[in-house]
């Protein structure tokens, strides 16, 4: 499996296992940011802004993950 199908699979399993938990761990969260590229960070933001608006009282760790996303792109 040439590396970029590899990246593109293993980004994958981790936005699904992510979009499953309610309260994704920061292990995974960390794993994604960690290989994380231009075509996937809308995605992933997209992903921590749903989790956030579903939740009365969202976690800090959610939050300053979407601010240090967005403040990296600006």
């Amino acid at each position: 499996m040439p590396i970029t199908q590899a990246h593109e699979r293993y980004m994958q399993v981790l936005f699904d296992k992510i979009n499953q938990d309610q309260y994704p761990s920061g292990e995974l969260l960390d794993r994604i940011e960690t290989l994380l590229d231009r075509e996937h960070v809308d995605e992933y933001l997209d992903m921590l802004f749903q989790k956030v608006e579903e939740c009365r009282y969202p976690s800090k760790q959610m939050l300053d993950r979407i601010v240090r996303l967005v403040l990296s792109g600006s």
